[in-house]
């Protein structure tokens, strides 16, 4: 019995810089069907972070997504630097560098963020008893403002469409969920 994969018989970068690693591989089903070019997106990992402080409040960042031509509410979140291979040190990294916060980092877990196409993973760091130590840096390309919400109401803005980012969402919801920070309930 075939395992159902496909075979890459050809592959190509297509286009590489410093945003985004484009593969084209051409493939053959287990069937015999040619799909070429099949493309790949090329991503490092990211890190989701699911801040909350002693009272169970939530940090949320709000900042402009050129790809959405707005601004988004999001956590507080970024991709793994190039030699950085534990995703505490990543979110440690975007904690501080996002909100100036530092907390109590476990990891409880990940996913694929689109596993039709693109290679990468996120990884969910929920971060424990967070407190705002330094100012947050400095960076002309990331304009962000945190702000801290009650658990349930990051709950309803996650389940309201409020929070547009879907990898965000996951990421909260697993959080909250393993925080035992908020009972979700249908809106």
């Amino acid at each position: 019995m075939s395992d159902g994969k496909w075979r890459v018989t050809a592959s190509r970068v297509v286009h590489q810089d410093r945003w985004i690693h484009l593969r084209a591989d051409d493939c053959v089903t287990d069937e015999g069907a040619v799909i070429a070019p099949y493309y790949v997106l090329e991503y490092p990992d990211w890190v989701e972070v699911v801040a909350l402080d002693a009272d169970d409040n939530v940090l949320l960042i709000r900042q402009y997504r050129h790809g959405l031509g707005g601004f988004a509410t999001e956590l507080p979140a970024g991709g793994v630097d190039p030699g950085e291979t534990d995703p505490l040190v990543t979110a440690a990294r975007e904690l501080m560098e996002e909100a100036g916060c530092v907390g109590t980092l476990t990891l409880i877990g990940g996913s694929r963020v689109n596993p039709a196409n693109h290679a990468n993973r996120s990884h969910i760091v929920l971060a424990r008893d967070v407190t705002r130590v330094a100012e947050p840096k400095d960076d002309p390309a990331e304009r962000i403002e945190s702000f801290w919400v009650p658990a349930a109401e990051a709950l309803r803005m996650a389940l309201a469409g409020e929070l547009t980012n879907g990898m965000h969402v996951a990421s909260l919801l697993r959080g909250l969920a393993a925080a035992g920070a908020a009972k979700i309930e249908s809106i």
